[in-house]
């Protein structure tokens, strides 16, 4: 389901509006602090399983 519109956390908060995958990534990257940017990190949206997390939402994270 493509369309599909989950909680989103990011670090220790949950935002209050429910995303998209496509939404969750365009929010990750608009809010990715510059110092990530030079360093060469990128954003990336990841989805909680219910049995190993306990819930069904989506993941901002920043790596390499």
């Amino acid at each position: 389901m493509a369309d599909e519109r989950l909680p989103v956390k990011v670090g220790l908060q949950t935002l209050d509006k429910r995303m998209t995958r496509e939404e969750a990534m365009r929010y990750g990257l608009r809010r990715m602090p510059a110092d990530l940017i030079r360093a060469g990190f990128t954003c990336v949206v990841a989805r909680s399983d219910a049995e190993m997390h306990g819930g069904d939402w989506f993941r901002i994270n920043y790596g390499k």
